[in-house]
Parts: structure tokens; C-alpha cells; sequence
């Protein structure tokens, strides 16, 4: 193809492609497909323009609905990629095979969900909900401006990553995933992410036993020993007895929930905690 007639995607492309993704990511989510639907969705713009001919475009569409699943956020490493792919079939048709752009899609799938759910949504999100709901208990209005904030962050976030790996190609990502710093910083944001776990815990959960025994002008309280032993081992015994439960034995949330709303009743009745 000349030069005359390649085809360039433009800022204002790339853009349309990112707030479609933003926007409709989670929204046509399903068990069969995940977010392919979403994600073709959002290319759809640029896909347009890249193949003219309908009948070009038929089998571009069909290889993006294969199953694809990954953090929205960091999904923009992968987005950028792809279209950097896309833009380099449409103008050299022998420079690579269709099939090529499902295999790095789903290869990266993975790497990316990691990166994005322990950093993105683990730690940026987890932190400024944190700081939002710690602001609103006081009454502030200033909650809803912090959530604000921190959806503009991840945006940012998806804008970024996008770009950077549309502008270097395949070969950026490549660097990012391998790199030393993404290592650190995925370790990083695990550490934090844990931590942020057990301030979360501390703050949240809330267990006590209510019993005392009097023993003459003495007042015997069992809580109060088990603080003088370790304060806060009750709501951290809870979320170890959980996380063995949801993780090792298989149990749903929803009958965790439910036998908590029962035993919370008929401790709190006989006057245990």
C-alpha cells in the first residue's frame, strides 16, 4: 500500500476509542463472552476507519468477540496495542495474521488483570474509597468531590496506557510487563493492598463479647482480657475464619452473609456479644 493510501488513526480516534471502553467496560459483561462485547465496542470507531470495506470488516469483528477479560483500567496496555496491531494489518495485510491479534489479546489478559486489580483497583481505588467514606462519616460533602477524584485518576491511568503502547506498538508493552519497575511496583501494590486490608478490618469490623460476671464488688469482663492480650484479635480472627471459608472450602458470600445475620441475632439475644 503507498503512503498516499496508508491509514493513520488519529488522536481524536483513539480518544473515541478510549471513552467507549471507559464507559461500557463492565456494562455488557457476561459468562459467555466477558467484556469481548465491550471491547469491540470500543474499537469499533477506529475499526471503521481502518477497514472500509464491509466485508473486510466482518472477520476483524468476529476475531475481537472471542473471550476476553482483564482489569478495565490497565485494559489500556491491551487496547493500545491492539489498535496499534489493527492499523498495521489494515495498511499491510501480509505484515501479520487476524490470529495474531487474538493471541497477544489473551496472552496479555492475565499479566494485565494482575497488574491493574492489585494497583488500579487494589490500591488507587481502595484508597480513595477509604478516604471518602472516612470524609463523608464527618458529614462533608467533600466524600462525593474524592470519589471524583479517584475515578479521574484511574482514568488518567487508562489514557496513559493507551496511548503509550498505540504509539510504541507491541514492543512497549512487551518493556512495561517485563520490566523491573512493573515488578516493584506490583509487589508494592500487593504489600499496601494487604495493609489497606487490615485497616479496613480494624475499622469496619466490629466484635466484642458483652458477658461479665461479678465477683463480690469485682467485676470480671472477658473482653477486656482478651484486649489486655491482644486488642482487635476478635474482628481479625473473624476475617481469618472468612477468608478460610470463601477460599479453601468453597462457601458463597451470600451464606456467609446470612448465617453472620443469624448468629449476630441470637448472640446478641442470650447477651454474648
Amino acid at each position: 500500500m503507498s503512503e498516499e493510501k496508508k491509514i493513520v488513526l488519529t488522536k481524536k480516534d483513539v480518544n473515541k476509542v478510549i471513552t467507549r471502553w471507559y464507559v461500557s467496560n463492565e456494562m455488557a459483561l457476561n459468562f459467555e463472552r466477558m467484556q469481548s462485547i465491550a471491547f469491540t465496542y470500543s474499537l469499533v470507531p477506529a475499526l471503521k476507519k481502518l477497514y472500509p470495506n464491509k466485508e473486510d470488516m466482518i472477520p476483524v469483528l468476529q476475531r475481537h468477540m472471542e473471550l476476553f477479560n482483564t482489569n478495565a483500567t490497565a485494559g489500556g496496555l491491551i487496547l493500545g496495542t491492539t489498535l496499534a496491531m489493527e492499523e498495521e494489518i489494515a495498511n499491510n495485510p501480509e505484515s501479520m495474521p487476524g490470529e495474531a491479534v487474538i493471541a497477544v489479546k489473551t496472552g496479555l489478559m492475565g499479566p494485565v488483570a494482575a497488574f491493574g486489580d492489585s494497583f488500579s483497583a487494589g490500591t488507587l481505588t481502595t484508597l480513595f474509597i477509604l478516604a471518602a467514606c472516612s470524609v463523608a462519616q464527618e458529614g462533608s460533602m467533600m466524600g462525593l468531590f474524592i470519589l471524583f477524584l479517584g475515578s479521574m485518576v484511574t482514568l488518567v491511568e487508562l489514557i496513559l496506557t493507551t496511548k503509550l503502547t498505540y504509539t510504541k506498538g507491541r514492543s512497549a508493552i512487551k518493556g512495561i510487563m517485563s520490566s523491573k519497575l512493573m515488578k516493584d511496583v506490583i509487589e508494592g501494590a500487593n504489600i499496601l493492598g494487604m495493609a489497606m486490608m487490615g485497616v479496613l478490618s480494624a475499622s469496619m469490623v466490629n466484635l466484642s463479647i458483652a458477658f461479665t460476671a461479678n465477683f463480690g464488688e469485682s467485676v470480671f469482663s472477658v473482653q477486656e482480657k482478651i484486649d489486655g492480650i491482644m486488642p482487635g484479635i476478635l474482628p481479625l480472627s473473624v476475617l481469618f475464619i472468612y477468608y478460610y471459608l470463601i477460599s479453601k472450602k468453597g462457601v458463597s458470600i451470600a451464606k456467609l452473609v446470612l448465617a453472620t445475620l443469624v448468629l449476630g441475632i441470637a448472640t446478641t439475644f442470650i447477651g454474648l456479644f
